[in-house]
């Protein structure tokens, strides 16, 4: 069966989804208020809209790419926004990459309208998209995941259901923090094995931490202390 899928945002990434969607024979309604990049879609089949409560309206399933939580509510609950076109039970499926407190508030906004939706950040970019193999987290009731995945299966190698909604945006959240320090401990350790004497922030940020946890009596532990370490903090100890 051919899926009915409106596109709110057809950027760089939202604009991937799109080409890559169209490949797979679904049948889309663009909306951005860019209409050059609309254009780009409309050239490999899609339909362009006038607006995102037209898209809704045209689809049973409407997937959002922008760039904050305040475009995202101003694109589904603004005037002529998703809310406004989309059809009882439409189902949103939000790829931007928001803010976790925000996506909740969202999806029970939504739910009040009587629309579903799924929080579903990716990781790949663009190059992955455009071959069907980005990772995706989701966040959201798991009937609904489900349903996404009909639509998302053909943009993604991994889905993955986190929890409720926000677990998803939570997911990517944590993600970033681990490729951001992964990239400066690479880049840190590549200037060292070049240059001896090089500075080393990440590094001396590190040993600063394990002086404290020496000091907070787990010097003889393993890594797995700071684990503890931090729960102290957090727990005003």
């Amino acid at each position: 069966m051919t899926n009915k899928v409106a596109l709110i945002g057809a950027g760089a990434m939202g604009g991937a989804i799109g080409e890559r969607l169209l490949a797979t024979g679904n049948r889309l309604a663009v909306f951005d208020l860019d209409k050059a990049k609309v254009e780009v879609l409309v050239a490999k089949g899609a339909t362009a809209m006038a607006s995102a409560a037209e898209a809704a309206g045209a689809a049973d399933y409407v997937i959002l790419s922008l760039n904050s939580a305040a475009i995202v509510r101003r694109a589904v609950f603004g005037d002529a926004g998703v809310a406004a076109g989309a059809k009882p039970g439409t189902l949103i499926i939000d790829m931007s990459s928001i803010d976790p407190d925000a996506t909740r508030q969202l999806a029970a906004d939504a739910s009040d309208k009587g629309l579903r939706w799924v929080d579903s950040p990716l990781s790949g970019g663009a190059p992955k998209a455009l071959i069907g193999a980005l990772t995706l987290m989701a966040g959201g009731e798991a009937k609904d995941v489900a349903d996404a995945h009909t639509v998302l299966r053909d943009v993604a190698a991994n889905y993955t259901h986190m929890g409720p909604a926000g677990a998803g945006q939570t997911t990517k959240l944590i993600n970033q923090v681990l490729c951001a320090l992964n990239f400066m401990a690479v880049a840190e350790a590549t200037r060292l094995a070049r240059r001896t004497h090089t500075a080393m922030p990440l590094t001396a940020l590190c040993a600063e931490v394990h002086r404290l946890l020496t000091a907070a009596g787990l010097g003889g532990e393993d890594q797995a202390a700071l684990m503890e370490f931090f729960q102290r903090k957090e727990d005003g100890k």
